[in-house]
């Protein structure tokens, strides 16, 4: 890997600073990832056009599954996975300001609609239990204008409380800084197919019994993808270790990632924050490459929820540009997680319910 591979870095400028791009400079950066692309294709012996349709088939991930213990097997027999689409037109106040009260609007429906239960005080109760100690993971890297909102987070701990009977200091609103001690160091885990160890915070291997994932919808260096999975990269000691798109790199750790166990067992619920995504340009914001989605995509699969993003975001690309505007390396890593049995990311797997609120 060096400076110079389109997968690992946006360009930048004569100081090696990320900057803000035109669409024209992300298009010809897109169109340098394909050449990238074809490029490894033709070295795997396969044609750009029949790498990218295994890639949105998934089949070229199912190729790899045996690198993990799950395997393909154990996602062919899953059942459908649910996911909530709910928007509100009203849930944006000015920019990025949200009106909260319209949040726990949405959330109430969003969770009822996941549970199936007939009322929302049932529904909280199905993903908090009185004696749980709850860690909310949310997204504030992108601070201020491009992170999950906060409301979000204010809104699950008081349906929790109130619900659900979750004691108030029992739950945690926590980013890539955690308090003491439950910033700790787990002891190492080994994600299997790049021998990468990491550690996670001792919050969710000893203390929480339930997480709560909080992400936000944007698009990363390119062709990559920040939603829930990648929300985890402030849960371990060592998140640069995890970064550059190449197909064996995030598109693999990221679901070995969030299919150790405490991350797999401990998740009742999944938030991405779709009110305002970023369609290109990312990591770093910028305005151009926004636009008023007014959505939460809800669900408890990390996957589905990713791929329900990943839809949305595609379909804005694909408007912009008038063509086609695919996201390689999200896919890729989509495909793989459903492989080895994380989540499911294909659209006859997923059951989408949409809730268009006001």
């Amino acid at each position: 890997m060096t400076a110079q591979d389109p997968y690992t870095r946006p360009p930048q400028d004569r100081e090696g600073r990320s900057r803000h791009l035109s669409l024209r400079e992300i298009c010809a950066d897109f169109a340098r990832r394909e050449a990238c692309l074809a490029r490894r294709a033709a070295a795997a012996g396969l044609s750009r056009r029949e790498f990218l349709r295994l890639l949105a088939a998934g089949a070229a991930a199912a190729t790899v599954g045996s690198a993990w213990p799950h395997g393909a097997r154990a996602a062919e027999a899953a059942p459908k996975s649910r996911v909530v689409l709910v928007t509100h037109p009203e849930v944006l106040v000015k920019e990025y300001r949200v009106n909260p009260p319209i949040i726990s609007q949405m959330l109430d429906r969003a969770v009822a609609e996941l549970t199936g239960k007939r009322t929302e005080a049932e529904a909280w109760q199905a993903i908090g239990r009185e004696d749980d100690f709850v860690a909310i993971k949310h997204n504030s890297i992108g601070a201020p204008t491009l992170h999950s909102h906060t409301e979000i987070n204010d809104a699950v701990a008081a349906r929790l409380v109130a619900n659900a009977k979750v004691k108030p200091d029992r739950i945690l609103r926590v980013d890539r800084e955690i308090p003491a001690p439950y910033n700790d160091l787990s002891p190492p885990f080994t994600l299997p197919s790049r021998n990468l160890k990491t550690h996670l915070r001792r919050l969710y291997t000893d203390q929480a019994t339930a997480i709560v994932n909080v992400a936000v919808l944007k698009a990363h260096f390119g062709e990559g993808l920040s939603e829930a999975m990648k929300n985890h990269l402030g849960s371990v000691n060592n998140p640069a270790s995890f970064h550059g798109w190449e197909p064996e790199r995030l598109p693999r750790s990221l679901p070995e990632l969030n299919a150790l166990e405490p991350l797999r067992r401990k998740t009742r619920l999944v938030i991405i924050d779709a009110i305002r995504p970023l369609f290109a340009g990312g990591p770093a914001d910028n305005p151009d490459y926004r636009w008023d989605c007014r959505a939460l995509i809800v669900a408890t699969d990390p996957v589905a929820a990713a791929a329900v993003g990943l839809r949305i975001l595609e379909e804005k690309r694909a408007a912009v540009r008038g063509k086609e505007w695919p996201m390689t390396a999200a896919r890729g890593m989509l495909a793989y997680a459903q492989s080895i049995g994380l989540g499911n990311a294909d659209p006859d797997r997923l059951d989408l319910v949409r809730a268009n609120m006001g």
